[in-house]
């Protein structure tokens, strides 16, 4: 009996040897070749080359190979990374080339069992949802024809000369910061000082004696090397996976760090004292910065679980804000037929239209420290003082697992108003864009979305309180254990 292959917002991911297995690798590669030749990009793109990438998890290398000869025997002309990339870089060069589109070999944030396998589309992004039902609706298909080859090749070239461009390289070097970069033992790797032009350490080292002396900002690095374990850790840049570099950033010697998931879409920063700093912060103050000080100027993009921080931001600006549905292909989406100057997800996913309609956690990165170099105090002082003018916010959330019926007797009690008085006076209305939300008088809103395939709900909640956002979430959690 054959593995049921089923695919999510971004993909197929599956347990390595359990259901990620090559033989399901190259089920999902004829499917792919099938489904690729119904698309419709536009005349100028390439039909017959497709971009193929992977990661640094167990085997990634060999399923990429996997993939690449399916598609090679499907008749495709495929371009195959020839070292472990981030996934935007296939993205990217699906874009820059004019070509089909790309495979990526990876399981992004999760767990270290698992990988999977993403398809990005000549317009630089994530394939749409249509696209997955396609290629799903493909499997146990195949389409052999002659003429396909594959060409091994560096694309990480082309991707550091763009994103270079995309910087103030020289602001950043003569901001003589100490920037950490903790990759988690991703495809990030290196990635910030090659693009920076500066040589990479990767040992954590003592340097602010390097920079008194007058030398241009330094990127050091821990976790870099190659570990398909990701040192026991899941490779999401969230606090509890961040202790190693919090632990490197208490010596007092950097001024911020740079941390990136597993293939380098999704970013965590930590201050110069090692706070985390929550993405929702980041995609604002990033915003502020490129109108104010880069005098860029487009729309705002936050998904329904992002900060209400972006909306006075982009208010203050003068800049039109959307709020879609959880999940970056939503950002993307707006992307393509808008405008877009940066979208972003609570779950430190962040893009910039001008660029790619693609997360990219490296670009958002070094765009932080761009900000920090530009405004010459500790990024603490800068995120303080964007609080002072637009009101500070706190915000957390819970995932938890319960059964798929009690979750949604929870939601219709939400619905039905059986809680507009539990979580305190001053409620104010219901919003269900994606889930359904809370809102209270005092800024405060808490949004219940129960996941349709698995049995958890995530419960999220911002206040300018932070012990109204832990209250909030105990009668939560009180409330579905009675459901």
């Amino acid at each position: 009996m054959q593995t049921q292959i089923t695919f999510g917002t971004d993909g197929w991911r599956a347990v390595i040897a359990d259901g990620f297995t090559f033989e399901n690798v190259r089920r999902v590669a004829a499917a792919i070749a099938v489904a690729a030749r119904t698309l419709e990009p536009p005349k100028d793109i390439d039909r017959n080359t497709l971009i193929v990438g992977y990661d640094r998890r167990f085997l990634s290398r060999e399923f990429s190979v996997a993939v690449a000869e399916e598609l090679r025997d499907a008749g495709f002309q495929v371009v195959l990374a020839s070292s472990p990339t981030p996934s935007q870089t296939i993205a990217f060069t699906a874009f820059h080339r004019r070509v089909l589109g790309g495979v990526v070999v990876t399981a992004s944030h999760n767990p270290a069992k698992y990988n999977g396998i993403k398809f990005k589309a000549w317009y630089g992004g994530s394939a749409l949802p249509e696209t997955y039902q396609k290629i799903s609706a493909s499997l146990g298909q195949s389409s052999r024809r002659e003429g396909g080859s594959i060409a091994e090749e560096n694309i990480l070239d082309d991707y550091i000369i763009a994103l270079r461009a995309q910087l103030d390289v020289e602001r950043i070097l003569r901001g003589r910061l100490a920037i950490l970069h903790d990759p988690i033992h991703g495809v990030a790797a290196t990635l910030p000082s090659r693009i920076l032009g500066l040589d990479y350490v990767g040992s954590a080292r003592i340097i602010k004696k390097s920079l008194e002396a007058g030398s241009d900002s330094i990127v050091d690095g821990i976790r870099g090397d190659v570990n398909p374990s990701f040192g026991g850790v899941n490779p999401e840049p969230i606090p509890e996976n961040l202790v190693a570099s919090k632990d490197v950033m208490m010596t007092g010697e950097y001024d911020l760090a740079i941390c990136n998931d597993g293939d380098a879409d999704r970013l965590g920063i930590l201050d110069e004292r090692g706070e985390f700093v929550s993405p929702h912060k980041i995609i604002a103050l990033l915003a502020l910065y490129l109108v104010r000080e880069k005098k860029l100027h487009g729309d705002i993009v936050k998904t329904f679980s992002t900060t209400r921080l972006v909306e006075k931001v982009a208010s203050a600006l003068g800049a039109t804000l959307h709020e879609t549905p959880i999940g970056f292909k939503y950002v993307a989406d707006l992307m393509l037929s808008r405008d877009v100057l940066i979208g972003g997800e609570e779950s430190g996913g962040i893009g910039f239209g001008h660029f790619l309609p693609e997360r990219d956690g490296i670009l958002s990165g070094l765009l932080v420290a761009e900000c920090v170099a530009y405004y010459a105090r500790p990024l603490s002082d800068i995120i303080t003082h964007m609080e002072q003018e637009f009101g500070a916010l706190q915000y957390d959330r819970r995932d938890l697992h319960r059964p798929m019926d009690v979750c949604g007797r929870l939601i219709d009690r939400i619905k039905a108003g059986e809680l507009d008085r539990s979580f305190g006076p001053g409620f104010r209305n219901l919003e269900q864009k994606d889930g359904v939300k809370m809102n209270f008088e005092d800024g405060s809103w808490i949004l219940f979305r129960k996941s349709g395939t698995e049995p958890i709900i995530r419960i999220y909640c911002e206040s300018p309180s932070g012990e109204r956002v832990q209250e909030m979430l105990d009668v939560a959690v009180a409330e579905l254990d009675r459901a």
